[in-house]
Protein backbone atom coordinates (compact mmCIF):
# COMPACT_ATOMS: atom_id res chain seq x y z
CA UNK A 1 0.00 0.00 0.00
CA UNK A 2 1.74 3.15 -1.00
CA UNK A 3 1.97 6.23 1.33
CA UNK A 4 -1.14 8.13 -0.13
CA UNK A 5 -3.42 4.84 -0.25
CA UNK A 6 -2.24 4.79 3.75
CA UNK A 7 -3.15 8.52 4.30
CA UNK A 8 -6.22 8.28 2.50
CA UNK A 9 -7.45 4.84 5.18
CA UNK A 10 -10.48 5.14 7.60
CA UNK A 11 -8.11 4.88 10.49
CA UNK A 12 -8.12 1.37 11.54
CA UNK A 13 -9.08 -0.46 14.92
CA UNK A 14 -6.44 -2.46 16.62
CA UNK A 15 -9.09 -4.92 17.85
CA UNK A 16 -10.12 -5.58 14.31
CA UNK A 17 -6.21 -6.63 13.70
CA UNK A 18 -6.56 -8.68 16.99
CA UNK A 19 -9.93 -10.63 15.43
CA UNK A 20 -7.63 -11.49 12.11
CA UNK A 21 -4.52 -12.59 14.21
CA UNK A 22 -6.57 -14.49 16.58
CA UNK A 23 -8.63 -16.28 13.47
CA UNK A 24 -5.50 -17.44 11.60
CA UNK A 25 -5.24 -20.75 10.64
CA UNK A 26 -1.40 -21.06 9.52
CA UNK A 27 1.76 -18.86 9.86
CA UNK A 28 0.56 -17.29 6.50
CA UNK A 29 -2.55 -15.88 7.98
CA UNK A 30 -1.13 -14.39 10.96
CA UNK A 31 1.95 -13.22 9.02
CA UNK A 32 -0.98 -11.23 6.96
CA UNK A 33 -2.60 -10.18 9.40
CA UNK A 34 0.91 -8.37 10.78
CA UNK A 35 1.06 -7.25 7.75
CA UNK A 36 -2.32 -5.11 7.47
CA UNK A 37 -2.06 -3.86 11.03
CA UNK A 38 1.47 -2.14 9.90
CA UNK A 39 0.01 -0.90 6.42
CA UNK A 40 -2.94 0.94 8.50
CA UNK A 41 -0.27 3.29 10.25
CA UNK A 42 -0.37 6.40 9.38
CA UNK A 43 2.58 8.59 8.86
CA UNK A 44 2.09 10.37 11.89
CA UNK A 45 2.12 7.48 14.10
CA UNK A 46 5.47 6.10 12.36
CA UNK A 47 6.73 9.02 12.30
CA UNK A 48 6.18 8.96 16.44
CA UNK A 49 7.68 5.51 16.32
CA UNK A 50 11.03 6.83 14.56
CA UNK A 51 11.95 9.41 16.55
CA UNK A 52 13.18 6.84 18.97
CA UNK A 53 13.41 4.20 16.45
CA UNK A 54 17.43 3.20 15.58
CA UNK A 55 16.25 1.15 12.84
CA UNK A 56 15.08 -1.74 14.26
CA UNK A 57 10.97 -0.70 14.13
CA UNK A 58 9.60 -2.91 11.09
CA UNK A 59 9.17 0.38 9.34
CA UNK A 60 11.44 2.01 6.62
CA UNK A 61 13.37 5.27 6.22
CA UNK A 62 9.70 6.57 3.63
CA UNK A 63 7.72 5.59 7.01
CA UNK A 64 6.33 2.56 4.96
CA UNK A 65 5.97 -1.10 6.57
CA UNK A 66 8.76 -3.73 5.77
CA UNK A 67 6.71 -6.22 4.27
CA UNK A 68 7.24 -9.16 6.69
CA UNK A 69 7.15 -12.44 4.53
CA UNK A 70 8.60 -16.11 6.33
CA UNK A 71 7.89 -16.81 10.09
CA UNK A 72 11.06 -15.75 11.11
CA UNK A 73 10.43 -12.54 9.95
CA UNK A 74 8.19 -11.86 12.29
CA UNK A 75 9.97 -13.12 14.78
CA UNK A 76 12.83 -11.05 14.33
CA UNK A 77 10.71 -7.56 14.93
CA UNK A 78 9.09 -8.43 17.51
CA UNK A 79 12.04 -9.76 19.58
CA UNK A 80 13.52 -6.24 18.07
CA UNK A 81 11.01 -4.46 19.35
CA UNK A 82 10.72 -5.90 22.68
CA UNK A 83 14.56 -5.47 23.29
CA UNK A 84 14.30 -1.82 22.41
CA UNK A 85 11.51 -1.11 24.81
CA UNK A 86 12.76 -3.08 27.77
CA UNK A 87 15.89 -1.32 27.11
CA UNK A 88 14.37 2.61 27.08
CA UNK A 89 12.58 1.11 30.17
CA UNK A 90 15.81 -0.19 32.19
CA UNK A 91 17.18 3.31 31.07
CA UNK A 92 13.54 4.91 33.16
CA UNK A 93 12.51 6.18 29.69
CA UNK A 94 8.74 6.34 29.36
CA UNK A 95 7.36 4.37 26.16
CA UNK A 96 5.34 6.44 23.52
CA UNK A 97 1.52 4.85 22.99
CA UNK A 98 2.33 3.72 19.12
CA UNK A 99 5.32 2.04 20.71
CA UNK A 100 3.76 0.06 23.84
CA UNK A 101 0.84 -0.89 21.41
CA UNK A 102 3.51 -2.13 18.48
CA UNK A 103 5.55 -4.52 21.60
CA UNK A 104 2.06 -5.72 22.77
CA UNK A 105 0.80 -6.57 19.12
CA UNK A 106 3.78 -8.14 17.98
CA UNK A 107 4.10 -10.21 21.18
CA UNK A 108 0.67 -11.66 20.39
CA UNK A 109 1.31 -12.41 16.72
CA UNK A 110 4.25 -14.02 18.09
CA UNK A 111 2.30 -16.36 20.16
CA UNK A 112 -0.28 -17.03 18.14
CA UNK A 113 2.34 -18.28 15.36
CA UNK A 114 3.91 -20.54 18.15
CA UNK A 115 1.15 -21.53 19.18
CA UNK A 116 0.18 -22.72 14.81
CA UNK A 117 3.60 -24.11 14.44
CA UNK A 118 3.17 -26.36 17.51
CA UNK A 119 -0.13 -27.24 16.33
CA UNK A 120 -1.79 -26.12 19.94
CA UNK A 121 -4.78 -24.22 17.87
CA UNK A 122 -8.03 -25.14 17.37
Amino acid sequence: MSRIQRALASPARPDRFVCLVTAARNAADAIGAVDEYLAAWSIEKIARVQKVDGGWAPFDENRNPIPLLRPSELRKACDAVHRQCSALRAAGLPLAPELLELDLFLFFACTKLAELEAGTCG
